[in-house]
């Protein structure tokens, strides 16, 4: 496809890409917004391949979510279909699957980073070729993008950003940048020349843009604006079929009886079934940006300050904040709480998105205490007692991106027991597998799964056998404070873990992913 788009005369491209718009669509059936977003960029992408000599000439894009056209545009239309399924493609850019997918990304604000080690490794090889990376308007909210180019600027490489504005990503745009049109001054202030171009959806305008662009030495943004199509079916949050929406249920019933909480969120509050509360409750939320970093440590000066700051943020998002909880957050002992959405795995969305990693991250950390819930009538339990007894110090509540149900009206208990039996074999188990685990034997829910209640070690040293099963990976977590605390014990009970295997998981339906990678006899 991409040899019959350059043999075209720029007056048949109007038509080619209505054409591969209309058949990217036809093939999309999961993940719309992804979709809305690679077709408020198609003319910019047909431009952008129509111009440079991919993929010898070098295109970054941030994110992947606008990757759409440009996997058609590489040989992948009809792989389309398949998208985001196993065996299927990736719904991100991934380096392993075209070379036309210079650099892989799932996290926002990196494509001027990559871009500028580009510039650096060219320039040392000698190497003349162009170099172009796409930001959106929600990624320049990133501090990382700042960082980007306050450096890049300052070099002299000849490099083009393109900035790709239609007023937000998933949730509206944030910040003073956006709000007040500054973003010429910005550029120019740190070192780059800057063009804009309104009618971001003409293809043959974009054409000979970008060329004028790539003509010019220097670092320049193009700043574009384009239209983001609206083709998702109307919300839906039907009553108890998932963790989001159970947790938006029980915040409507805190934020309207405690007005001091104070939610903020990186950009997230429309995935995570809040959006219908946000519009309810607009003095409690604070929508930051793209910036997890950032969103973190003002939830640590509100704290600070004597308020009740509450962080929605998703796991994945959350390694991105890490050391802004290290240091601004545990180590000062600020009572803050996050809600810790899509910890485990979460399907479709894949290696970049599986939250794996933070359970034995923050299970290092001294004096924060860890909660998964097994339902969402336990997860409705938790967020009520946080709110009736603010936490003294960091509380992680995790739960996942998965259907659950709600037996009964839970109250918080650090754990629980899902069945007993005369065998001296114990399960231990924590967050929704709990609750999709077959057992008629011993079986222990852990909702704290740290720190370890007073009782645990007693309970273990009754048993011969303990198995530990977590959603999560590495040699930490719930399975390394198990293997610690029955190290000493005379005699040592036989254990054995069940996690998942420490590698990037690919996508898939959870169910499958679980079953293929160790649990399936026991789910």
């Amino acid at each position: 496809m991409i040899t019959d788009l350059r043999a075209l005369e720029p007056q048949k491209l109007p038509a080619f890409t209505k054409d591969l718009v209309d058949q990217v669509c036809a093939r999309v059936r999961d993940k719309i917004t992804h979709l809305e977003s690679s077709v408020a960029v198609a003319e910019l992408t047909v431009a952008l391949h129509y111009v440079l000599n991919t993929p010898e000439d070098i295109l970054i894009w941030d994110v992947g979510h606008q990757a759409y056209i440009h996997k058609a545009v590489t040989g992948r239309l009809e792989d389309l279909a398949n998208m985001r399924t196993p065996g299927g493609i990736s719904g991100f850019l991934k380096r392993e699957e075209s070379p036309y997918d210079f650099f892989g990304a799932g996290h926002a604000s990196t494509s001027v980073s990559a871009l500028t080690g580009v510039c650096v490794a060219d320039r040392a090889a000698g190497r003349e070729r162009h170099r172009v990376a796409v930001i959106g308007d929600g990624s320049m909210t990133g501090g990382q993008s700042f960082e980007a180019l306050n450096h890049l600027g300052s070099l002299g490489h000849n490099a083009l950003v393109i900035l790709n504005d239609n007023d937000g990503s998933i949730d509206p745009t944030m910040g003073a940048l956006h709000a007040k049109g500054t973003y010429g001054q910005y550029a120019r202030s740190l070192g780059w020349s800057y063009t804009f171009v309104e009618e971001g959806n003409d293809v043959v305008a974009l054409v000979e843009a970008i060329k004028d662009q790539l003509a010019q030495d220097g670092p320049k943004i193009l700043h574009i604006r384009t239209k983001r199509p609206d083709l998702s079916a109307p919300k839906s949050y039907k009553p108890g079929t998932t963790f989001q929406w159970w947790a938006a249920e029980a915040m409507r019933d805190i934020l309207t009886k405690y007005k001091d909480i104070q939610v903020l969120s990186p950009a997230m509050f429309a995935g995570s079934g809040f959006g219908p509360l946000r519009e309810d409750f607009g003095d409690q939320f604070l929508d930051t940006g793209i910036n997890e970093a950032h969103t973190v440590t003002t939830a640590a000066g509100i704290a600070a300050a004597g308020g009740r700051p509450w962080v929605h943020i998703y796991s994945t998002f959350l390694q991105r904040a890490y050391d802004q909880i290290v240091h601004d957050v545990v180590l000062q002992g600020l009572p803050v709480v996050f809600l810790v959405d899509r910890a485990g795995l979460v399907g479709a969305d894949g290696p970049t998105h599986h939250g794996v990693f933070d359970q034995g991250l923050l299970m290092d950390l001294p004096g924060v205490v860890v909660w998964n819930p097994r339902n969402g009538e336990a997860l409705r339990g938790m967020l009520q007692e946080v709110a009736l007894n603010s936490p003294s110090g960091p509380l992680f509540i995790r739960y996942s991106k998965a259907r659950t149900e709600g037996e009964h009206r839970a109250d918080f208990t650090p754990y629980e027991w899902l069945s007993k039996a005369d065998s001296k074999v114990l399960w231990v188990s924590t967050g929704s597998i709990s609750d999709l685990m077959k057992n008629e034997g011993n079986h222990l829910h852990l909702a704290q799964v740290w720190p370890f209640f007073d009782d645990f070690g007693p309970i273990l040293a009754n048993f011969d056998e303990i198995h530990v099963f977590e959603e999560s990976t590495g040699l930490g977590g719930l399975g390394g404070g198990v293997a610690a605390l029955v190290e000493d014990m005379v005699p040592r009970p036989k254990l054995v873990l069940h996690k998942l295997p420490s590698t990037f998981i690919e996508h898939g339906p959870r169910l499958s992913l679980l079953k293929e990678h160790g649990f399936d006899p026991f789910l």
